[in-house]
C-alpha cells in the first residue's frame, strides 16, 4: 500500500468552503481514480490553518499514475481560492512597466510514503466501521541501519498493543524514501478522547522507552540529558506528534 499527504494552509474563515469543494468535487473525482481506496481532509489541532488531504492507495504505481494524469493539478486548482498566501513577497514589473510587490503563494507540500507495516485488509476494516474521526501522526528519527529493526518492533509490539486500546481503529507504519532514517506512524481513532487517553495511560511512553536503542544518537543524548538535569532539551531529532480532526472523508470500494 501507499499513502500520500498534501499539506496546505487555509485562509482564515475559508475552511467550510474548502470542505464543500472537497465533498462535492475532490471526493467524487477520487472515487473514480483506480487504486485510491480512501481520501480524507484533516485539520491540525496545534495549528488550525494547517490542513492535510490524506489518501491511501493500493500501490505506488496507482498513486504515481494519478499524479501524472493531471487530475491532481486540476483538483488543486479548484481549492486554491481558499488557500493562504505566504508572508513572502517578490518585486516584479507590472504590465505598465511599474514595479509592484506581489505575494508569493504558499505551495502545497506533497509527501508520499511506502506503508511498511499494517494490520491485514485495512480497506475492509474501514468499510465495516466507517470514517475515523481523529488521526495521530508520530514521526521518529532512527539510527542508521535500524529501519528493519523498528519495523519488526512495530509488527511485534505496537500493532498488537494498539489492538487492545479502546478507540484505536488502525495503525500504519510508513517510510518516506526521501527522508532517510525517518519512520512515521499513523493511527486512526474513533475520537479525540480515545487518543488522548492512550497517551495519558503511559502505554505510548513505555513503547517509546523500549525503542530507545533504535532511535537516533542525538535523541538518545537528549533522553540522557533530560534524565540527568530533570529539564527539557530540544533537538532537531525530537519526536514529533501531530493531532488532526477529520473534517470529511470517504472510503471507496475498489
Amino acid at each position: 500500500m501507499y499513502m500520500r499527504m498534501v499539506q496546505v494552509k487555509v485562509k482564515t474563515g475559508e475552511l467550510p468552503n474548502l470542505r464543500s469543494v472537497y465533498d462535492e468535487v475532490v471526493l467524487p473525482q477520487l472515487a473514480r481514480v483506480a487504486g485510491c481506496f480512501y481520501a480524507g481532509l484533516m485539520q491540525s489541532v496545534q495549528h488550525e490553518e494547517d490542513c492535510i488531504s490524506m489518501t491511501f492507495w493500493t500501490s505506488k504505481e496507482h498513486a504515481d499514475a494519478y499524479q501524472a494524469s493531471g487530475v491532481f493539478a486540476s483538483l488543486l486548482d479548484k481549492t486554491r481560492p481558499f488557500l493562504s498566501e505566504s508572508s513572502e513577497s517578490r518585486i516584479q514589473l507590472s504590465k505598465d512597466l511599474t514595479l509592484e510587490v506581489v505575494p508569493v503563494p504558499d505551495e502545497p507540500v506533497v509527501t508520499a510514503y511506502d506503508i511498511e507495516a499494517t494490520d491485514e485488509e485495512p480497506q475492509r476494516q474501514e468499510q465495516q466501521h466507517g470514517n475515523p474521526m481523529w488521526v495521530r501522526i508520530v514521526s521518529l528519527k532512527l539510527r542508521p541501519g535500524m529501519s528493519d529493526t523498528f519495523r519488526q518492533f512495530y509488527v511485534d509490539r505496537v500493532i498488537p498493543l494498539l489492538h487492545t486500546v479502546k478507540g484505536c481503529r488502525y495503525a500504519y507504519l510508513t517510510e518516506n524514501p526521501a527522508r532517510e532514517n525517518e519512520a512515521v506512524s499513523v493511527t486512526t481513532w474513533d475520537s479525540r478522547e480515545d487518543a488522548e487517553e492512550y497517551e495519558r495511560s503511559g502505554q505510548f511512553g513505555a513503547l517509546l522507552y523500549e525503542t530507545r536503542h533504535i532511535l537516533s544518537d542525538l535523541y538518545q543524548w537528549k533522553m540522557m540529558r533530560e534524565r540527568e538535569t530533570g529539564g527539557q532539551v530540544a533537538t532537531s531529532d525530537d519526536l514529533q506528534v501531530g493531532h488532526y480532526t477529520v473534517i470529511t472523508g470517504k472510503i471507496f470500494h475498489q
